[in-house]
């Protein structure tokens, strides 16, 4: 209860500012939990946990929201929570239930009759949103769990064991029915859609958590299987309207809830959902329902082919198969996509594709059973004979299936429009061309061996049939499938006639003609491409066990390829070859396996009754489940170091001598630029292939040696080093640390990398224009230093899979419960996952360092594409060898400023390299470099490009969003120091380290904190020199926004500037200049209170009772509302002492009940006194600038005459600027009655200026600035005040326009926000007596403008 004592104060529904964070509060520290086993709950005193006390509290709190949705999910959110905890132990009344319904009813928005479900809500008043005129605080919002959707579904389905809440539910379907419809679709689709998908998820979840052993819920308050039965009949009904909706996200959530009610009751999805699908599926002529139909069996095919779960859908499988094949269609990637997915999720789910005998005749079946069925409250009896005999029989159609599948792909394949120099990323294309390679290896997998022949015939006539090279990758993509899942049978028939062709070819001299290009081929090297393509293939998806039986053929293919052929096109693929072979005899990964264990796949039992182990997935510590693993033996071992010895490192020697040469002549042939590339891209093809032999170089950083000394060149004052793991992990390597292969595949990639610099040096200087040749020597350097047997790329592409299949099969991680086949990506992604931790081990060595230095001068080239290449590599070597960065940073930040050579080529390239992830933290993190960036950045007005300009925009974007003013260090408490000291247990005093820690930080601390003052001097430069354009202007002001905080004394010279810029001429200088001065006059007033402890302001603030609020002379207690009502009242009638007792800023107070103490506003003093009588010393310079500035002469006027200049908008689209009338209030609350004196006369000229609509809106801003700053003026600077303000607000109000009404509606609301209306007596009687309102009069538009400025003050303090 004591939650409730602190926060129930401080609700007032009527206010939209601060509550909504109240709410939150609630939701956080209200006690949900159910009570511990073993004790019971505290039903009396303050510290009560009974749900029963305060939960009454809650709804009453709910019914004064006035429909507010962010209440309303809040509210909801707490009480489905309690609901959720409380399981058994809570009972909600029924018109607690049916408020629950209503408010989620409320979510959806839909447009329906409000006789509807009406809410138990009569109070309808004026909500005050201050929201736009106050920052809220820092943390902003907390964000809720889960949408509103979810959370209404959450109740309904932990409360659905209670008949009320069914019977709700069914009247919610019936009234909600017809927005489901295909042809009733608006805003509330979207949200219909996952509500419904959300209930059927939470459906599942709750079933499964009481069918759990360890079920902690009461028996009777458990779902009975005919209460959910009677549950999902509702929930289908909408799923089945929305299967053919017009949005593709709504069609997506129906599936996604059939799959959850299938889990449940398969049998009442299955038998109304197969008739739709079969239908919808073979339509020729409806292609949206075909689509639909086809995404639907692709969601479901997990759950249909469950035998154990639904044996009737096993005798679907095989039909389904059938119907579906129309569906891989190259006309229609979006159907074919979806068809091959159906097909994916069936292998996946241990679909087996082999003949089954079905003996005898089929069993009679009985129609008596469908009768029984249509209960839909009670599950059907099944005839399991007669569905193993189905089943068996259907299975016969495989054989034809395979066959007709195949062909269908070979079509699509040969007809998609990928090829060797696909750069299309993600397209459609590569997409399907994907899915369907995955989808024919697992059909290929989970095939009996009786259809082997068959296959190895179709795909062996396919891949020799050439056609065309447009067709060579998806081609490529079969041969891969098949070889991964059927080596033997794969290399066998492909490999040596791969291998005849290769040879016979290069014989007669095809690829033999030097060709750089990447676009163009000669029609002579079709069938030299095709096969070594298909070779290359073969060995992608391979371990190196099957391929020992072919070394000599392959070896002599590689050097073929890679060694006599000049084309371009040839040697790749040669290269690529060379690659696959050398990752496949060292690549420690999972064996690819079969939807069972070998022995259980080999066994008669299983392949007698293979299909009763659909579906049937045991848990990864079953023996059953055993995943083998490829270790790399002797021999495959021998094969890689041979090819490492015959073909890759030779090439180091002569890519060096190749370059020597080309440096010696004076012009290279196109023949020599050939043979620089071929080298240069086997040379990193072979690199790549021996990641796997050793682990990266570099020794691993000890914990205990994290100081800045290891990053080099950096002082004291630097970064720290990057924390991270301390040691490498196991990664599978062939060769363990320090032993002969290791040394030696070190020393190899050692002397690549000194090669590749030499080649990056040599393009650099003569061959910069061969764009080709510069981007392979850039990615031979990426390789040599950040490939170690894996990369980024893999590990996303097996991540994808991963993610695909926790979508479609719901993986349930806790249980460990997941398809064989899906267990084998898992634990391919972590073995990868290791790999790439351990590639952050390189180390610091001098080469990386180089290395990063030549890719850094590459970033400039004057090449676009050169630049792109160079900057992708340079971010992956940043990323695995951080210290290289420090030293490039400031020859990037050299690059945007201007001289007499500047480039803008070279400037986009700097820009981006700044943009890198790497980059970004060391310029933001690092005031050594902060300042400089900030300034290029500022300074960079002299080119006028436009790619610059946006390069410019997006890099300053992400400084400012991230940008943090210097932090004064702060020692630990002695406590947190002795705390720290006795958990660990070694009883060490930890001052000695803290005060080392302490220093290193305060002398950082102090170094920032020069930087800071020097970047705001120079960002003062650039505002005041007048050749600065406006967006750098404007650019430089949003950095000293972000710069100015309350931590750092502000600077003279920036104050004196800002107030400056308040009469510039410019626009965009006097809006930042408002942003930023009122900041700064906010951070001095701030500072000021912190640091003098006498100021006056802080008298006038206290902490006292209730009844001294309310009554000070009273005797007893009177913490009432209508003591307060009563006193405003007062007030309003003249009464002294009413207008003198202490203000109450804050509407909750009292709204709901009154807190024991609030924070209450004495009146103020009589006598003459300014409220910031005292000055921070460190700000006072900053203050008199900016008074000096404020109080010259001529000043006021100018910002009138400026401040009143019509802006972009129209004159009817004026509006009340918030930002210019917080300047003011933070201008008239610090300097006081003495700058109204000054600003005054050009107040008043303002206001009688009734002609223009813009000198109307800046008095506005004006008065509303100073109501609200003169909240801390003394009585007497109060009654001057008044005494001009009242008739200029009653003349200014008599000559209102319906232009100009909205201002000054605008201002006394901005005003009134968060303020005692004691505060505003002369206001509410000019609005009350001295402009009353009258009914008689002749001018409907003054009287209605008096009721409007009436609404807004009743709005604003409502009931007080």
């Amino acid at each position: 209860m004591e939650v409730l004592d602190e926060l129930l104060p401080k609700i007032q529904f009527n206010s939209m500012d601060w509550q909504a964070i109240v709410i939150q509060l609630f939701t956080l520290f209200v006690p949900t939990a159910r009570a511990p086993t073993g004790t019971s709950l505290v039903t009396s005193g303050a510290q009560s946990t009974d749900p029963q006390r305060w939960l009454p509290t809650i709804f009453s709190l709910w019914t004064f929201n006035l429909r507010m949705s962010v209440f309303d999910a809040y509210l909801m959110n707490l009480v489905t929570t309690l609901v959720l905890e409380q399981q058994g132990q809570l009972q909600l009344t029924n018109e607690q239930v049916r408020f629950v319904f209503a408010s989620g009813l409320h979510f959806f928005n839909l447009p329906v009759s409000r006789s509807a479900f009406t809410l138990p809500r009569s109070v309808v008043v004026s909500i005050t949103d201050t929201t736009g005129f106050f920052r809220m605080p820092a943390n902003g919002m907390l964000p809720l769990k889960e949408e509103r959707a979810h959370t209404f579904a959450r109740f309904i389905v932990y409360t659905v064991h209670v008949p009320e809440t069914l019977e709700l539910f069914e009247q919610l379907v019936q009234m909600i029915e017809p927005f489901y419809h295909p042809s009733n679709n608006g805003s509330w689709s979207s949200m219909l859609a996952r509500f419904l998908r959300y209930l059927a998820k939470e459906l599942l979840q709750r079933s499964r958590a009481e069918a759990a052993e360890d079920c902690k819920v009461p028996q009777d308050a458990r779902l009975t299987r005919k209460m959910r039965r009677r549950f999902v009949v509702p929930v289908r009904t909408l799923a089945m309207l929305l299967l053919f909706s017009k949005g593709e996200d709504a069609v997506s959530m129906s599936h996604s809830t059939l799959k959850h009610l299938a889990e449940l009751e398969p049998d009442m999805i299955f038998r109304p959902l197969l008739d739709t699908l079969y239908t919808a599926v073979d339509s020729v002529t409806e292609t949206h329902r075909m689509i639909s139909a086809m995404r639907a069996l692709a969601k479901l095919a997990t759950t249909l082919s469950n035998f154990a779960h639904y044996p009737e859908g096993a005798q679907h499988v095989a039909p389904l198969l059938m119907l579906t094949l129309p569906g891989i269609d190259v006309n229609d990637p979006t159907k074919s996509y979806f068809a091959l997915s159906f097909i994916y999720n069936l292998c996946h789910n241990g679909v087996v594709f082999d003949e089954l005998v079905a003996t005898g005749d089929m069993p009679t079946v009985r129609t008596a059973s469908m009768e029984e069925d249509q209960d839909p409250e009670e599950p059907p009896e099944l005839d399991m004979q007669q569905i193993e005999w189905t089943t068996r029989a259907s299975t016969a159609q495989f054989e034809v299936w395979i066959d007709q599948y195949l062909r269908r792909v070979f079509a699509l394949m040969d007809n998609l429009s990928s090829s060797l120099d696909s750069s299309a990323g993600q397209s459609t294309d590569i997409k399907l061309e994907s899915m369907a390679a995955h989808a024919t290896e697992l059909v290929l997998i989970q095939s009996g061996a009786r259809y082997h022949p068959m296959v190895a015939r179709l795909i062996t006539e396919f891949a020799t049939s050439i056609t065309s090279l447009s067709a060579v990758g998806g081609v490529s993509k079969v041969v891969s499938a098949f070889a991964g899942a059927l080596p033997e049978l794969a290399l066998a028939n492909l490999l040596p006639r791969c291998c005849e062709h290769i040879t016979e070819e290069v014989a007669n001299g095809v690829g033999q003609t030097p060709s750089l290009s990447r676009f163009t081929r000669s029609h002579a090297d079709t069938t030299l491409i095709w096969y070594a393509s298909m070779l290359a293939a073969l060995t992608e998806s391979q371990d190196g066990r099957p391929l020992l039986k072919y070394k000599e053929q392959l070896l002599h293919a590689i050097e073929q390829l890679v060694d006599t052929c000049q084309s371009r096109h040839v040697y790749s693929v040669g290269a690529r070859l060379l690659y696959n072979t050398l990752a496949a005899l060292t690549r420690t990964a999972p064996a690819r396996g079969r939807s069972v264990a070998e022995d259980v796949w080999n066994s008669a039992e299983f392949r007698e009754n293979h299909f009763r182990y659909w579906g049937r997935h045991p848990d990864v510590a079953d023996p059953e489940f055993a995943i083998e693993w490829h270790v790399p033996n002797a021999d495959e071992v021998a094969f890689a170091q041979e090819l490492m010895r015959r073909i890759v490192e030779p090439r180091i020697g002569q890519l060096s001598a190749h370059i020597n040469a080309l440096a010696a002549a004076r012009e290279p042939s196109s023949a020599d630029s050939v043979t620089l590339h071929r080298l240069l891209v086997t040379l990193r093809f072979g690199i790549r292939g021996l990641g796997g032999m050793a682990p990266p170089p570099g020794a691993p950083i000890p914990d205990d040696a994290l100081i800045d000394a290891l990053i080099e060149g950096d002082d004291a004052n630097g970064m720290p080093a990057r924390r991270r793991l301390g040691l490498p992990v196991a990664g599978g390597y062939v060769f363990a640390a320090g032993s002969a292969g290791q040394i030696e595949v070190a020393d190899i990639r050692r002397r690549a990398a000194e090669v590749a610099g030499k080649a990056l040096e040599f393009v650099e200087q003569r061959s910069e224009g061969n764009v080709e040749n510069s981007k392979a020597a850039i990615l031979l350097t990426e390789t040599a230093v950040c490939h170690h047997a894996t990369e980024r790329s893999t590990f996303a592409s097996v991540r994808r899979t991963w993610d695909y299949g926790i979508d479609g099969f719901a993986l349930d991680s806790s249980h460990s419960i997941m398809p064989r086949l899906y267990a084998e990506r898992r634990a391919q992604l972590t073995h990868i996952a290791r790999q790439l931790h351990n590639t952050r081990f390189v180390g610091a060595a001098e080469s990386t360092n180089s290395l990063a230095a030549q890719l850094a001068r590459l970033c400039l080239s004057a090449y676009s594409e050169v630049r792109s290449y160079a900057v992708s590599a340079l971010d992956n070597v940043m990323a695995v060898a951080p210290q290289s960065k420090y030293a490039l940073v400031p020859r990037f930040l050299d690059e945007l400023g201007q001289s007499a050579d500047s480039d803008p080529e070279r400037m986009l390239g700097a820009l981006r390299v700044l943009d890198t992830q790497p980059m970004r933290r060391a310029c933001l993190r690092d005031w050594r470099f902060f300042p400089t960036m900030v300034l290029a950045l500022c300074r960079a007005q002299h080119e006028d490009k436009p790619q610059v300009k946006k390069a410019i925009r997006n890099t300053a974007v992400v400084q400012v969003m991230h940008v943090t003013a210097p932090v004064e260090p702060a020692a630990p408490p002695a406590q947190v120091c002795e705390m720290v000291s006795t958990l660990s247990g070694s009883g060490v005093l930890l001052d000695a380290p803290v005060a080392a820690s302490r220093a290193v930080c305060v002398e950082r601390y102090d170094a920032t904190v020069t930087a800071h003052a020097q970047l705001v001097d120079a960002l003062l430069d650039i505002l005041r020199d007048a050749g600065t354009t406006w967006r750098f202007a404007a650019l430089a002001g949003y950095y000293l926004d972000q710069l100015t905080t309350v931590r750092t004394p502000p600077s003279p010279r920036l104050a004196r500037t800002l107030a400056e810029l308040l009469t510039s001429d410019l626009l965009l200088f006097r809006e930042t200049s408002v942003l930023n001065l009122a900041q700064l006059l906010g951070v001095i007033k701030r500072r000021s209170k912190e640091a003098c402890p006498d100021i006056a302001v802080a008298q006038r603030r206290r902490t006292l009772s209730c009844p001294e609020v309310i009554q000070p002379e009273a005797d007893g207690p009177v913490a009432d509302s209508k003591a307060y009502t009563d006193l405003c009242a007062r007030a309003l009638a003249g009464d002294a002492d009413a207008i003198s007792a202490p203000f109450v800023d804050n509407p909750a107070a009292g709204w709901l009940a009154w807190p024991t103490t609030a924070k209450a506003y004495i009146a103020p003093p009589a006598e003459a006194v300014e409220a910031y009588n005292r000055i921070d010393s460190a700000s006072q310079a900053a203050y008199d600038a900016v008074r000096a500035e404020l109080f010259a002469d001529g000043k006021w006027d100018a910002i009138a005459r400026l401040f009143a200049v019509e802006g972009a908008r129209a004159a009817e689209n004026e509006m009340f600027g918030t930002t210019r009338a917080q300047l003011f209030t933070q201008a008239f609350a610090l300097f006081g009655s003495a700058l109204l004196d000054r600003a005054w006369a050009a107040i008043e000229a303002l206001a009688h200026d009734h002609e223009r609509v813009s000198a109307q809106r800046a008095a506005s801003e004006l008065v509303g600035g100073l109501l609200r700053g003169s909240k801390h003026w003394s009585q007497a600077a109060l009654d001057a005040m008044w005494a001009r303000l009242v008739p200029l607000l009653d003349a200014a109000f008599a000559r209102l326009r319906p232009d100009t009404l909205v201002f000054w509606q605008s201002a006394l609301k901005y005003a009134f926000a968060r303020r005692d209306p004691r505060r505003f007596v002369p206001v509410l009687r000019v609005l009350l007596y001295t402009r009353a309102f009258d009914p008689q009069a002749e001018a409907p538009f003054a009287e209605a403008a008096k009721l409007e400025l009436l609404r807004i003050a009743l709005g604003a303090w409502d009931w007080r």
